[in-house]
């Protein structure tokens, strides 16, 4: 999937459409052969920090990854990595920035690692204002770059497996009184 960087995402329905934010969704990293795309040095340390954002929305946002796999199509077919790998393309990162909200694929670590990849300057200057993704301050500052409105994504993973193992304890505790009234 190719979008021109900054452009309205409208990848899915829900999150990764531009129509759901208050806010413009921009796209950065969404790269394909043949397209063309600016290259550059990326300072190790906004790597680290993205390779670390994406660790993280792995874990706290799963049900915003795709299944399936994406090959890098910039990559000869010999040299292609593997999407088992982490920091694929299957997790999708989103990062505040000032009146916008970028998305990125997982994949642009490895576009920025094996292709110099350099992207914008206002996704690099978010990227390392961004707080870490599983605390309360990530959800505050996408509020913020969402205009002050919630911004459209669900509950953490965390969140949704806590309140499903709640609502499991709350059947379960209904059953076991109903059965003590029978």
């Amino acid at each position: 999937m190719h979008f021109a960087d900054l452009t309205l995402c409208r990848y899915h329905n829900g999150p990764f459409d531009a129509n759901n934010w208050a806010v413009p969704l921009r796209a950065v990293g969404w790269l394909e052969d043949p397209h063309p795309f600016p290259t550059g040095r990326v300072p190790s340390a906004l790597i680290s920090r993205l390779q670390t954002l994406l660790e993280q929305t792995k874990a706290e946002y799963r049900q915003f990854g795709f299944r399936g796999v994406h090959d890098c199509s910039l990559c000869s077919s010999g040299l292609r990595k593997s999407p088992a790998e982490p920091g694929w393309s299957q997790e999708n990162l989103f990062v505040p920035g000032f009146d916008a909200v970028f998305v990125a694929p997982g994949g642009i670590l490895h576009y920025i690692e094996e292709h110099a990849y350099l992207p914008p300057s206002e996704f690099l200057d978010a990227l390392e204002r961004c707080p870490d993704v599983a605390s309360v301050e990530y959800r505050q500052a996408l509020q913020r770059a969402n205009a002050g409105a919630q911004p459209p994504l669900d509950e953490t993973w965390t969140e949704s497996l806590a309140r499903s193992r709640a609502l499991a304890e709350e059947i379960a505790a209904t059953r076991r009184l109903r059965r003590s009234d029978e």
